[in-house]
């Protein structure tokens, strides 16, 4: 009895080995065919982390592979952790999601087209405070031209937002619609809610998330700023040239929208987050986040409409929550799905923004 039962066993382990062997081998022929370098996947079931796994390079040129201790940059991403700190406060009381923003502001920020209207944390979170990206301003960052001094998250956000600010333009730096009326995604209303955590908890942001999310989490490898990172782990962002067929290795970028986009954490850490946020904001038996915050932001009832996370339609009973994030030489996305309590991460240091080869890798690895 006891042989058959090991070998049942032993059979069972073959097949989750061929089954791994097999989901590896096609990563690995997509990677190859999307020209992506390295690639790091996490699955999350049951509030823990079910499993991870690693591919390719995070340096070509140092033949340096991707492994546990691999820090990536995570691009929009960063806004579900911005969201977590930002609805900490809310869950203790601090305000209410459709309270004016202005309250705890020390300069004024309103639509200058509707200056009666208020502009709410609700508003911020839908991408629905009417806060435009102005292009001419920001994309220099985001391109990751901009290599000098960190702006201070303040400075900045009073020099676009508010009127006497030096890079305030009421054309471009606001739609031309009234706050709550219209969808507009918005980094620079992601950043202002990172500057609304510091104004309300009365520390930086970065400290914030470093006290009230990172630590408690044990996420011990994740930063808002270059700074605290061993250059010798980070995934260097990459863009393939079609026509030369190689490789660009591509700087690290800065920005001073820093709370929509800048965080860099190993997989590891992200994983921990995720798995934290499917099992109601509880992590190793610890509260990190109120369920009230997880299901408000991410509720089953998907008419409530959506705050921060987008849907996504896998191939199963009911859609996703997710995100992606994307910048020169990162692709990264992140799925929940609030029935199944499942998750799903990815990270990348190339460039893919095909939604039908996004789509593929994401079937692959959910049903792995």
């Amino acid at each position: 009895m006891k042989h058959h039962l090991l070998r049942i066993v032993l059979l069972f382990l073959v097949q989750i080995s061929y089954a791994q062997v097999k989901v590896d081998s096609l990563v690995n022929k997509q990677m190859k065919e999307l020209h992506i370098p390295g690639l790091a996947a996490a699955k999350i079931e049951g509030g823990k982390i079910s499993w991870m796994r690693h591919y390719g390079f995070q340096d070509i040129g140092q033949k340096t592979p991707v492994t546990d201790s691999t820090v990536f940059h995570i691009a929009s991403l960063s806004k579900t952790v911005t969201a977590a700190a930002i609805m900490q406060l809310e869950a203790k009381g601090h305000f209410k999601l459709d309270d004016d923003i202005n309250r705890f502001l020390p300069f004024r920020v309103v639509n200058p087209a509707f200056p009666a209207i208020p502009i709410t944390f609700r508003q911020l979170l839908r991408h629905r405070s009417s806060i435009a990206d102005n292009m001419d301003y920001l994309l220099p960052f985001w391109e990751n031209e901009y290599q000098g001094a960190d702006i201070p998250l303040e400075r900045f956000l009073r020099d676009y937002l508010s009127v006497s600010g030096g890079h305030y333009h009421a054309g471009k730096n606001f739609l031309h619609a009234e706050p709550g009326s219209q969808f507009g995604y918005s980094n620079i209303g992601f950043a202002l809610l990172g500057y609304l955590v510091e104004r309300i908890a009365k520390v930086p942001f970065d400290q914030y998330c470093q006290t009230q999310l990172f630590n408690p989490l044990g996420m011990h490898n994740s930063h808002w700023f270059l700074e605290p990172v061993q250059s010798g782990r980070l995934a260097v962002p990459y863009q393939y040239s079609d026509s030369l067929k190689q490789y660009k290795k591509l700087p690290q970028g800065k920005y001073p929208d820093y709370p929509a986009g800048q965080l860099r954490c190993t997989l590891h850490d992200l994983a921990k987050f995720l798995a934290c946020w499917s099992n109601d904001g509880i992590y190793d038996g610890k509260r990190i986040i109120d369920a009230t915050a997880v299901q408000g932001l991410t509720p089953k009832d998907m008419s409530l409409g959506f705050h921060t996370w987008f849907m996504y339609l896998l191939n199963t009973e009911t859609p996703t929550y997710s995100h992606s994030g994307h910048g020169p030489g990162i692709s990264t996305y992140m799925l929940y799905d609030p029935f199944s309590k499942k998750g799903l991460i990815i990270l990348m240091n190339g460039e893919l923004s095909d939604y039908f080869e996004w789509r593929k890798l994401i079937d692959l690895l959910w049903k792995s």
